[in-house]
């Protein structure tokens, strides 16, 4: 009997707002493959015309072609939105997007936590993007093993700072890594989950 390991589910990928973003990228999708299965017709027709031929096929694949990369890319960009997040099992760290990528902590040979800066932007009355109000620090946690390189940002795709609980589980399964910047990142997990704004000032 495989003894119980603990799973926990990290705050990183879309929270509130994933059924909306699905929502409307499946909306707007549908109209862009219309959109786009219509211009490739007009291609088609055009092509026609312009070679004298009187080939009745070409529109139609032309229409197919473009109506069929427009719906592979608003599949790709949902399963993004739908599958987008990171889990702990015990000191496996799987983080996943269009695929899932898995590195045992223990067998770490190199783990950082720094900060990235972002900017808060709007758009202007004249259409420019500008900065408004101060930027925000979001925790990158990277970690290095033989199996390869696996990095999560620790703030959710709608910006939220992972919560505490799942702050101080990443910590104790760095504890068991043995490596460079382990227990560093470990130390700065626990700080951070005691005050959110230890690694953000």
């Amino acid at each position: 009997m495989q003894p119980h390991v603990a799973r926990t589910e990290l705050s990183v990928g879309y929270g509130a707002s994933r059924g909306w973003r699905v929502v409307s990228v499946l909306l707007v999708g549908a109209m862009l493959t219309v959109g786009c299965g219509c211009l490739g017709a007009l291609l088609g027709h055009g092509l026609v015309a312009a070679t004298g031929g009187g080939d009745r096929v070409l529109p139609g694949l032309c229409a197919l072609l473009l109506a069929g990369l427009t719906a592979i890319l608003v599949g790709i960009q949902t399963v993004v939105f739908v599958r987008s997040g990171a889990r702990l099992e015990g000191s496996r760290l799987t983080v996943t997007t269009l695929t899932s990528r898995s590195v045992d902590l223990r067998t770490a040979r190199m783990v950082s936590l720094h900060a990235t800066a972002g900017s808060n932007t709007g758009v202007s009355s004249d259409g420019t993007v500008v900065a408004i109000g101060g930027g925000t620090r979001t925790p990158v946690l990277t970690v290095t093993t033989g199996e390869g390189t696996v990095s999560t940002r620790l703030r959710s795709r709608d910006g939220v700072l992972i919560p505490a609980p799942e702050m101080r589980a990443l910590a104790a399964a760095l504890d068991t890594a043995r490596c460079p910047g382990a227990a560093e990142a470990a130390g700065w997990l626990r700080a951070m989950a005691a005050d959110p704004h230890t690694m953000l000032l």
